[in-house]
């Protein structure tokens, strides 16, 4: 094997491997995003951050409904 071979093959490699390594990392990234999303909820009027445990999704800080 030449040594224009080698690099080549090296670099085909690693870019083979930064995706092997990438595509599942972002795809459990979104995963995880969309199931928070379901119970962490931020108020419109205030901002608060809270955990939803009513199916109305009452603001604790300020009461209004989200």
């Amino acid at each position: 094997m030449l040594p224009s071979e080698f690099f080549t093959v090296l670099v085909y490699a690693g870019i083979l491997l930064t995706i092997c390594i990438f595509v599942p990392v972002k795809l459990v990234s979104k995963w995880r995003r969309v199931r928070r999303s379901r119970t962490h909820l931020t108020c419109r009027i205030c901002g608060f951050r809270f955990l939803r445990r009513d199916a109305e999704g009452l603001c604790p800080h300020c009461g209004s409904r989200n």
